[in-house]
């Protein structure tokens, strides 16, 4: 039995953060009177919620043009602003070190993600895939500021010297590798021999009724009830979910049973107008529609369309039953009196995942000794399947490629914030923000000191009202895996080897193309080369090693 059911349902959810949103409210008028506000009030301590999905699509949202019941978090969306130009890493790992540092993953130690170093890399500090002792984290400053400091989150970020307590952490309940079982302790490959979770840089044992994403909800709030109540505190709120393997519990499955009959090409073409609808994309963007690994609908056996929608669904359920925790968190903090003075920021870590997962662990068949995937058990806590190409393009329609590339598909994300005393609120903004922005902006309402370690720049004036943190001449520079890329204003540069790319630097221009389809490199030699250097210089100063072969993930 999973504990934790929805206390409220949709309506209860949405009307309990009504008094907040009226609060908060003023028509958003994008461009406009941003010079009469005041952008030199002084930021307040505010508690600080930093939401992390795992492996979300962009669109998965109501909020960002989604069909998934996600009412909690289109509540704050909504009485917020959504930043539709969101940008983390490509992959879990180096996300994270940005959002904990500030910084570079290069600079932080997250030059990769573990065990994809090459021999070459692996000679470099920097590609050791766990945060560097050097390099202050947001709970280690945060705390010398007076906050309590908590984490309830998939970590990934290191060994026993990168652990949360280590690195600032007052409270923390933490899940070290990449993923796991979301009902047990079960490993995300075989190599991994188990999951392994910590409270408090100890290994714990999960009480039976264990959901990944409820048993999370209740050790974060446990850990705010715990702490004094007069005093400020920062949690990172960072879900397994929906990250594969693919489970969840069978009330929320139900819910979306046949929601998907149509298939993945007409929940693509739903997603896109949805977006559009929302705002999030703009109006003449389209969707990508092909990339590889793909197959249209049509070719999918009658007597394999079950097991494909199944994929969906279940993952349709792993977001509904993220949302429902996250409006539990919010009633918990409305009924605590601490929800008036938070700050949320909410954003997926990269793209879906669209890597056909469940077969790269199939080791000496592991998959067949130890999960049951036949159809009437997908979903259960023994059996693992992953979401693939097909669906996972549905929920990034409006980019190209998914997780692990450097193409917008994988590294812009769902991303809002939500304040008190917001000064616009209810729309969009498409400044560029970077995840290593988060920190210097924490740290500056803080009232703290930011290190000379941070690379991002804080965004709080950018969120109050005030001028965007990037002009239009920043060059913004990124790479993993040996794919990079650098964008200057609309201008964007990308090298990815094939089948993802040519292996050869091409060019966009993002405002025309927001799916980087067509290349414009021989229109604009200059500009193409002007952002290549950039990118060179931006190397050099991080510490990147190309890899000498090709890494496949």
């Amino acid at each position: 039995m999973v504990k934790n059911k929805k206390s409220s349902e949709a309506g209860g959810v949405a009307s309990r953060m009504s008094a907040r949103i009226v609060i908060l409210s003023f028509t958003w008028l994008l461009g406009s009177c941003a010079t009469t506000l005041d952008t030199e009030r002084e930021p307040p301590r505010y508690n600080i919620v930093v939401i992390v999905a795992d492996d979300l699509g962009y669109t998965d949202l109501g909020s960002f043009g989604g069909e998934i019941d996600t009412p909690a978090l289109d509540a704050l969306a909504r009485g917020g602003v959504r930043l539709t130009n969101f940008h983390t890493a490509s992959s879990c790992a180096p996300t994270r070190a940005m959002l904990l540092t500030g910084t570079d993953n290069h600079v932080a130690g997250m030059g990769t993600q573990g065990g994809l170093a090459t021999p070459l890399q692996l000679e470099s500090r920097v590609y050791q895939s766990s945060l560097l002792p050097e390099v202050p984290t947001i709970a280690e400053l945060l705390k010398e500021a007076g906050y309590r400091t908590y984490a309830a989150a998939k970590w990934h970020v290191g060994g026993p010297e990168a652990y949360p307590k280590r690195r600032g952490f007052d409270r923390s309940f933490v899940l070290l590798e990449g993923g796991g079982g979301h009902f047990d302790n079960t490993a995300l490959f075989e190599w991994y021999g188990a999951a392994h979770w910590l409270e408090d840089d100890e290994p714990v044992e999960l009480p039976e009724d264990f959901y990944s994403s409820d048993e999370l909800t209740d050790r974060l709030m446990g850990y705010i009830q715990e702490g004094p109540a007069e005093q400020p505190f920062f949690a990172y709120f960072g879900f397994t979910a929906p990250h594969w393997p693919l489970q969840a519990p069978p009330e929320d499955i139900a819910r979306y049973r046949g929601k998907y009959d149509a298939g993945w090409d007409e929940l693509r073409a739903e997603r896109m107008a949805g977006a559009i609808r929302e705002g999030v994309v703009p109006a003449h963007a389209t969707a990508v529609d092909f990339e590889a690994g793909m197959r249209p609908w049509s070719d999918v056996a009658a007597e394999d369309r079950a097991y494909e929608r199944a994929r969906m669904e279940i993952y349709s359920a792993m977001v509904d039953r993220l949302d429902q925790n996250v409006g539990r968190f919010v009633e918990y903090l409305d009924e605590a009196g601490r929800l008036d003075n938070t700050l949320f920021v909410f954003l997926a870590d990269n793209g879906a995942e669209a890597h056909l997962m469940g077969r790269r662990a199939n080791q000496d068949g592991w998959l067949d000794k130890n999960f049951d995937n036949s159809l009437e058990n997908l979903g259960a806590g023994n059996s693992y399947i992953a979401l693939q190409a097909s669906w996972a393009r549905a929920t990034a329609a409006p980019f190209r490629a998914s997780k692990s590339k450097a193409s917008e598909g994988g590294i812009r994300v769902p991303a809002f914030v939500n304040f008190p005393g917001q000064s616009e609120t209810g729309g969009t903004d498409n400044a560029y923000v970077r995840v290593m922005d988060l920190a210097p902006t924490f740290l500056e309402i803080a009232g703290a000191e930011i290190p000379d370690s941070m690379m991002g720049r804080s965004q709080w004036l950018s969120w109050d009202g005030g001028p965007p943190a990037y002009e239009e001449d920043d060059v913004l520079a990124f790479e993993l895996y040996g794919r990079r890329m650098a964008q200057r204003g609309d201008w964007k540069v990308l090298l990815q080897e094939a089948p993802y790319g040519t292996g050869e630097w091409q060019l966009y221009n993002l405002a025309s193309d927001l799916g980087e389809q067509d290349d414009l490199s021989d229109q604009y030699p200059g500009i193409r080369q002007e952002l290549i250097d950039a990118w060179q210089q931006f190397a050099d100063e991080v510490g990147v090693i190309n890899p000498e072969v090709p890494v496949r993930y």
